[in-house]
């Protein structure tokens, strides 16, 4: 995909946002609960569109949740060999570049429901 096409494209903050990642370890980061009484600011974690920069992942947040965003962090997941059976045949493949996104929200910003 083209530069020009890629920046056209992740104006739409639903094109940058392709998934919430909901892991033991993306767990950790919510806020344990409203009664707790600790003001904890919440990290989600998000796949993102490849091509897409920090400061695009945070309009897109918070754009579509409407929340304050403080930092962003991201990570590129690198493809893995992959082995599968195609009709007796032995074949190889790779999995696809993945890149994530750690939102961490601002003090007082309202938390995103994500389940």
């Amino acid at each position: 995909m083209s530069h020009g096409r890629a920046s056209s494209l992740l104006k739409d903050p639903y094109s940058v946002i392709r998934r919430p990642v909901l892991t033991e370890k993306s767990h950790r980061g919510l806020p344990a609960s409203q009664e707790s009484g600790k003001e904890d600011r919440a990290r989600y974690t998000f796949e993102v569109h490849v091509k897409a920069n920090k400061s695009q992942i945070r309009k897109a947040i918070e754009k579509a949740f409407d929340v304050k965003v403080e930092t962003v962090n991201t990570f590129i997941i690198k493809p893995k060999a992959k082995s599968f059976r195609m009709m007796g045949r032995g074949g190889q493949g790779f999995t696809r570049f993945k890149k994530r996104a750690v939102v961490r929200l601002a003090k007082g910003s309202k938390g995103i429901e994500l389940i």
